[in-house]
């Protein structure tokens, strides 16, 4: 009776490892290593390119013509409508840039200047997870060629 059931129990086991892919299993890990990280979903979207660019919707963004100067004013030669359409200085320039990043922070909850994943081999991995990885030694930094990435 007692082998009938170690064998029932076995054979469940091994069903039950059988249905945990290697898929699911990658999953399961990654879903552990954003919780250790502290990643959220935003920050996974942000590494996939799936959430809006943090300028969008401002005057750096779009169909918007804009020239950039040190001063605010127009280099000599070109015509406002045909060459551009508005001219900023670099000042507010970066006042724009900072802004925006300031509200996608508030919006979305992550810092465009300080990603938590970097891609490997097509898995978004937390770049803290990474770090450690490669100073244990796990993950060999390899260094590429220009001849590597030529076809």
């Amino acid at each position: 009776m007692v082998a009938a059931l170690l064998i029932v129990a076995l054979l469940i086991g091994a069903v039950v490892a059988l249905a945990v892919s290697g898929d699911d299993l990658q999953d399961m890990c990654l879903q552990e290593l954003y919780r250790k990280y502290n990643v959220t979903e935003n920050d996974v979207l942000f590494a996939k390119n799936e959430l809006p660019h943090y300028l969008h919707g401002t005057i750096l963004d779009g169909d918007t013509r804009v020239i950039v100067t040190a001063t605010g004013e127009p280099p000599e030669g070109l015509k406002k409508g045909e060459d551009y359409d508005v001219v900023i200085s670099t000042k507010e320039m970066h006042a724009i840039m900072g802004d925006a990043k300031k509200r996608y922070m508030e919006k979305y909850g992550v810092d465009t200047a300080n990603p938590k994943l970097d891609e490997v081999c097509g898995i978004f991995l937390p770049t803290e997870g990474i770090e450690r990885l490669v100073k244990i030694g796990k993950i060999v930094p390899v260094k590429w060629n220009k001849e590597d990435l030529e076809l």
